[in-house]
């Protein structure tokens, strides 16, 4: 992948499993931003952003603790059509097991994790999670209106969909907008979340 150098400095969470550990796969997994950018098949500041809301959110739930992947519903406060709704529940849903009702439905009453992604919540924020363990949750969001990022140019943007630009400056391009996600990751990752 090109223009990734600075995915090493992105934050990364480490999630534990119980399920793994019990079919016989490692109790804990790392989880990184490639991983979701290969989730997500390209990497833009709302794949960030949902990154950003959903590691911090565990990270907060879960304290000194290691957050347990499959034991945490995922609520969002908008429909599932709604604008980048889609994108965060999918990152959201990658990273914590959390799934709607064609979920992995357990075994013999453990493990389901089924039935926990939500939309269309009554939550003041974009997304909230909350530990199944304890019912402990915390809301956030996602707010880039106060963040200087980088220019890129929305004219080779628009050009490069019409498919009238030349190779050299959809890269030009593309350098640019992932210069704008490393910004998001690794400069302002603390100034774009609001935690309620």
């Amino acid at each position: 992948m090109k223009n990734i150098d600075f995915y090493k400095d992105v934050e990364s969470i480490v999630l534990k499993d119980k399920l793994g550990q019990f079919l016989g796969v490692d109790e804990n997994f790392e989880y990184t931003f490639k991983d979701v950018v290969k989730l997500s098949g390209h990497s833009c500041p709302t794949v960030a952003g949902a990154y950003l809301m959903t590691i911090y959110s565990l990270k907060k739930l879960y304290e000194n603790e290691l957050p347990v992947r499959g034991e945490i519903k995922v609520e969002l406060r908008d429909s599932k059509s709604s604008g980048i709704t889609g994108v965060l529940a999918n990152v959201a849903s990658f990273l914590t097991g959390a799934k709607e009702e064609d979920g992995f439905k357990g075994l013999q009453g453990k493990f389901a994790r089924n039935n926990l992604l939500k939309y269309e919540s009554s939550i003041k924020g974009d997304m909230r999670f909350t530990r199944i363990d304890n019912e402990k949750s915390i809301e956030v969001s996602y707010d880039l209106t106060n963040i200087a990022l980088s220019n890129f140019n929305p004219t080779i943007m628009q050009r490069g969909l019409q498919e009238s630009v030349s190779k050299e400056e959809l890269e030009t391009f593309g350098a640019a907008w992932q210069q704008r996600v490393k910004e998001i990751l690794t400069v302002h990752k603390d100034k774009t979340l609001i935690f309620y």
